[in-house]
């Protein structure tokens, strides 16, 4: 008997044990199944994030390049022409930003009269500056844009024109070229990403970006065959209206052979269209990483059915070491979680702590009373006080690498700030910049708004009276920067001091173990010297 009820116990735990793998693999089926589905749908999901990636950076870095085109038609329109030099100053300045471009190989300016050239500025390769001029000479379109990708020795160039009537029938042509070859390899280091790559055109189809340079700087036409560029431009444009999905077809990639998926979008540079395409192997991104995720699966599920199984051949001395193991698992698992929040919290503080250093409520509430008052007063002098605010809030916001700019970055955002407070304090306050300098120390480095923190200070702690003006001079030498204002502490509140910005410029010297900074007070006035830094 006692061997029949024995008998019977193995054949129930033997039933039991059977039952559970068949189950597990209907279930691992089903679940398969539906995990596969779901896989599909999330890698279509990160394919569609990157080329919306790719747009954002590349449409960015572009209408940055077509700023410079911006602020040139903009001080065309409002210098008139009468005023010559003054036109020519500011181009000229215009185009030594755009030429200190990485990627810019070549910014000009010509100025022509009965069809001759009067004047001309070129900045770049001299090599290149025939071939410049002669397409410039052929320019037809007048007083709009015309961007195009040309070769120039052999190099492929993205080059965005202004040709603009002036009053007196004499024309100005103002310009640039990207390298497109130096453009890719910055682009393709910085932003490279997994699985799929990125293609490049005008609206035209010639392509501007592409991971084999040959192609760079020509048509091909097998980026359009099975849709072409005048109808990409076409559809996106109705499809930012109607909220459409975006253009996608499955075709055979020039490139790598393979099938591949694209996505089509639409870049808008100023008034001109670029074509991105998003390329994505089928087999070797999205399916292969299901399969993965299969394999995975699989492998889980049956260490899960064996774990399972050797659990039910476990005592009950067994049971309750793996259940105080797991009590203690939990425990250390809260414990790394409190301690995850707090880290969290903190780093929270400290991001919150850096966007109030870059946003100051106080300065923004400052230039937004002195643009109430100077809107009801001077409608073109507050249209300017709102582009320089734009121009301040865009360095500000810009990030930095190692906290550090250029005497020239700094000098101009310098202008740009102390035009706002010159709004505000009339002529209370006076800015006097000396550069006894070369032009090689106007790319040296100093810290990330250090100027402005300087000029602020002395604003923000001495007396600004019609009686009693701020006056402030900024002197650029071979190795150092002075900045000295007049010494006169307020009386109405009690001294601060130049505390927290000062601490900042003597932490970021200390860093770079630079001990020649310091600040003093001297025959009523206060100075600071900060040293240049030539990386």
């Amino acid at each position: 008997m006692r061997f029949l009820f024995k008998k019977r116990k193995h054949q129930y735990y033997l039933l039991v044990s059977v039952s559970l793998i068949i189950l597990f693999f209907i279930g691992y089926r089903l679940i398969t199944q539906k995990i596969t589905s779901e896989a599909e749908g999330l890698m279509e999901v990160v394919v569609e994030q990157y080329a919306k990636e790719k747009k954002s950076i590349l449409q960015f870095d572009f209408n940055e390049y077509n700023k410079f085109i911006v602020d040139a038609q903009k001080i065309i329109e409002n210098i008139n022409s009468s005023n010559e030099r003054e036109l020519r100053n500011r181009l000229l300045f215009n185009s030594e930003l755009a030429f200190s471009e990485e990627n810019i190989d070549a910014s000009f300016v010509y100025f022509f009269n009965e069809g001759q050239i009067v004047d001309s500025y070129f900045l770049g390769e001299k090599n290149i500056e025939v071939e410049v001029l002669q397409k410039v000479e052929k320019l037809q379109d007048v007083n709009q844009v015309t961007d195009a990708v040309i070769l120039l020795e052999g190099k492929p160039y993205y080059q965005e024109i202004i040709k603009y009537q002036l009053q007196d029938d004499s024309y100005v042509v103002f310009g640039y070229n990207i390298n497109l070859l130096k453009y890719w390899n910055y682009f393709s280091q910085k932003y490279s990403g997994r699985g799929g790559y990125v293609i490049l055109t005008t609206e035209e189809g010639v392509c501007m970006l592409h991971p084999e340079i040959s192609y760079i700087g020509r048509y091909e036409a097998s980026f359009f065959d099975k849709i072409s560029s005048s109808q990409i431009v076409g559809r996106l444009s109705k499809q930012k209206n109607n909220n459409t999905e975006e253009i996608k077809v499955a075709v055979t990639s020039e490139y790598l052979n393979l099938e591949v998926m694209r996505y089509y979008d639409v870049i808008q540079i100023g008034n001109s269209n670029l074509i991105l395409i998003t390329s994505f192997p089928l087999n070797i991104f999205i399916k292969e990483s299901v399969n993965n995720i299969k394999e995975y699966l699989l492998w889980m599920s049956l260490l899960a059915l064996l774990t399972f199984m050797l659990i039910l051949g476990f005592s009950r001395s067994q049971l309750r070491s793996q259940h105080l193991k797991a009590l203690q698992y939990e425990k250390e698992r809260k414990r790394l979680a409190i301690s995850n929040e707090q880290y969290q919290q903190k780093n929270a503080r400290l991001q919150l702590s850096q966007l109030r250093k870059k946003l100051n409520p106080h300065f923004l509430f400052n230039t937004l009373n002195s643009l109430h008052v100077l809107i009801g007063l001077d409608k073109t002098m507050s249209q300017q006080f709102v582009l320089k605010l734009s121009e301040v809030y865009r360095y500000l916001l810009k990030e930095r690498d190692a906290n550090k700019a250029t005497v020239k970055e700094e000098l101009y955002f310098l202008e740009q700030y102390f035009f706002l407070q010159k709004i505000r304090f009339n002529n209370s306050i006076n800015l006097d910049i000396v550069n006894k300098a070369d032009e090689k120390s106007l790319f040296k480095k100093i810290p990330f708004l250090a100027l402005e923190t300087l000029v602020e200070n002395a604003i923000k702690h001495n007396e600004i009276t019609k009686k009693t003006p701020l006056f402030i001079k900024v002197l650029i030498e071979e190795d150092q920067i002075v900045v000295s204002n007049n010494y006169n502490p307020r009386k109405n509140k009690k001294e601060t001091g130049y505390g927290i910005g000062l601490s900042y410029l003597k932490d970021f010297y200390a860093f770079y173990r630079v001990t020649t900074f310091k600040t003093e007070v001297f025959e009523e006035s206060f100075k600071c010297y900060l040293p240049l830094l030539s990386k």
